[in-house]
């Protein structure tokens, strides 16, 4: 945990970087900020907010729900695994909403589940928020079939995972098992398939009745370059 002296080190480098950045050239919906450009990441520009640091994909995301209000509206309980800082900070500051976080290891979170056996009651959560998680999970249908199972009636679930747009089939190969194995077949170290689209049929094969929200037809060319969006960041609403 760091200290409250690095903390506030943290915050004063942050907010000499928002000012050296300051502009209208892009906008990040999550803290409602603009900067002339966005932080680097490690392997793409102008990607991340320099005061949330929300990605391309957290806010893609945000911008789908306020697009959708009635989604939050009429959940009483979220589910958020792997929470995202900028995404947690929102969500947590909903008062009708009992805000839930969760991961494997992770020490930050409410609880400590396992995704493909999750301790929970069936129908447990109105809604639920799984970005970027499976293509982690060796057995991605038993964790589909979770998320399915822990689903209240009329509730939904919001996955996204990495996508390649190109390929007409998910990716995987038992045999890929080492880190630098894993980089070159699925484009980083700790993942263990690289999704198509057809993820879309995995989630149906699970019990959900899916819609596939593509960047591209949700928010339109100029949203996506104002607020550095990415074309391949579908998000996979699961009812």
């Amino acid at each position: 945990m760091p200290s409250l002296a690095d903390r506030a080190v943290r915050a004063i480098e942050r907010r000499a970087r928002m000012v050296r950045h300051r502009g209208d050239a892009v906008l990040c919906p999550l803290c409602g900020r603009s900067f002339r450009r966005f932080m680097d990441a490690w392997n793409r520009p102008d990607a991340i907010c320099w005061r949330c640091g929300s990605h391309e994909r957290h806010r893609a995301l945000w911008l789908f729900l306020l697009q959708r209000p009635e989604l939050l509206a009429g959940a009483r309980s979220l589910l958020h695994f792997a929470p995202e800082w900028a995404l947690r900070r929102k969500f947590s500051r909903m008062s009708h909403l009992r805000y839930v976080t969760a991961d494997l290891s992770a020490r930050d979170v409410d609880l400590n589940l396992d995704l493909t056996a999750l301790a929970l009651p069936d129908a447990s959560y109105d809604a639920t928020v799984c970005s970027h998680v499976l293509e982690h999970v060796s057995d991605d249908a038993a964790a589909m079939s979770e998320l399915r199972r822990i689903t209240a009636p009329g509730g939904w679930c919001l996955i996204m995972v990495p996508l390649d747009l190109d390929r007409p089939d998910t990716y995987e190969d038992p045999s890929v098992v080492t880190a630098a194995e894993r980089e070159r077949a699925y484009r980083q170290h700790d993942h263990v398939r690289l999704y198509a689209p057809d993820i879309g049929e995995r989630l149906r094969q699970a019990g959900f009745t899916v819609e596939r929200v593509a960047p591209a037809d949700a928010f339109g060319a100029r949203l996506i370059s104002r607020c550095r969006l990415l074309e391949g960041d579908y998000i996979w609403l699961c009812r």
